[in-house]
C-alpha cells in the first residue's frame, strides 16, 4: 500500500510542477511581448545658427538651443507614432526609438523653424533603421538656420 501511495503522491507532484511551469512560461511570454522592443534606433540632431547660410557648420557659428526636432516612422504611418525632442544649450537632441521585432523602417527627421529664421539645410531627412548599418558610427542629422531677411 505504501508503494501505491508513494506513486500516487509522486504523480500528483509531477503534475503540479508541470502545470506551474506552463503557467509561469505563459506569464513570462505575455509580459515580455507587450513590454519592450527587441531593437532601437539611435540618432541625434544638431541645430546651429548658420551665419553665412552655406548649410555647413563653420567655426564660430553658435549652436541653436530650444528647437523642436521630430522623428516620424514613415514606413508604418498607421502606427501614429512620432517622437519629439528639444535641443539643449549645445543645439543637440538625442533619440532612442524602440523598434518592436527589429522590423526595418524608415524615419523622417525634421525641425520646427523658429520665428525669424529660415532653414539653410534640407528641411526633412530620411533615415533607415538598419541596426547593423553603420554600426559604431554616430548618426547625427544637421539643421541650420539663418536669419530671415
Amino acid at each position: 500500500m505504501s508503494k501505491l501511495l508513494e506513486f500516487f503522491l509522486g504523480s500528483i507532484l509531477i503534475a503540479v510542477f508541470t502545470v506551474a511551469l506552463m503557467f509561469f512560461s505563459l506569464l513570462h511570454y505575455i509580459l515580455r511581448v507587450g513590454s519592450t522592443a527587441d531593437c532601437a534606433w539611435q540618432g541625434s540632431a544638431r541645430t546651429w545658427i548658420d551665419s553665412n547660410g552655406d548649410g555647413r557648420v563653420n567655426p564660430g557659428e553658435p549652436p541653436f538651443p530650444d528647437v523642436k526636432i521630430h522623428v516620424n516612422d514613415i514606413e508604418n504611418p498607421l502606427a501614429d507614432a512620432g517622437w519629439t525632442a528639444t535641443t539643449d544649450k549645445d543645439g543637440d537632441a538625442q533619440f532612442n526609438i524602440p523598434i518592436p521585432g527589429c522590423e526595418a523602417t524608415v524615419f523622417e527627421i525634421y525641425a520646427d523653424v523658429p520665428n525669424g529664421y529660415r532653414m539653410t539645410t534640407k528641411p526633412r531627412i530620411e533615415a533607415g533603421s538598419d541596426i547593423w548599418e553603420g554600426l559604431g558610427t554616430e548618426r547625427v542629422y544637421y539643421f541650420g538656420f539663418g536669419p530671415d531677411r
